[in-house]
């Protein structure tokens, strides 16, 4: 997910990864994108994206290319919730922007008012979490809400 287009890729742990720049803002762009690249390489197993609209709509160009790579993102939203449970997106990390966000802000606060340490002092994990079919029930009703 990205500006612009083209391609680039390397191999990493076996394989090779090739990255495929669209504009997440043009989501009949990352169809045609998507959907082209896979019918034109069979040999693609998965497509990673950054957003879960691109990979929403990665689920729609891998299933009209006739293709069975699977879907993976780095977001998470109620429509992707559906997708997971459906089987048509394997996993999501869910970056929890609002306990990264939030929870940093109210411990700095809490600190400078009255002098409280969330945590001990010691590292709060504000994420990320990993989302798959057995975890996603878990955030479910967040997600619908627009919180994850």
């Amino acid at each position: 997910n990205g500006g612009g287009g083209g391609a680039s890729g390397g191999t990493r742990a076996g394989g090779t990864v090739e990255t495929l720049y669209v504009n997440g803002q043009d989501l009949t762009a990352v169809q045609s994108t998507v959907q082209a690249k896979l019918a034109q390489d069979r040999g693609i197993d998965w497509v990673v994206g950054l957003v879960a609209p691109v990979a929403l709509t990665a689920v729609s160009a891998a299933r009209d290319a006739g293709s069975t790579a699977k879907i993976a993102t780095f977001d998470t939203n109620a429509e992707l919730v559906a997708a997971i449970r459906k089987g048509d997106v394997q996993w999501a990390v869910d970056q929890q922007p609002y306990l990264q966000g939030y929870l940093a802000v109210d411990a700095l606060w809490l600190a400078r008012r009255n002098g409280s340490t969330v945590g001990g002092g010691r590292p709060v994990y504000t994420g990320p979490s990993f989302v798959d079919a057995d975890t996603v029930d878990t955030i479910a009703d967040a997600a619908k809400e627009g919180l994850r």
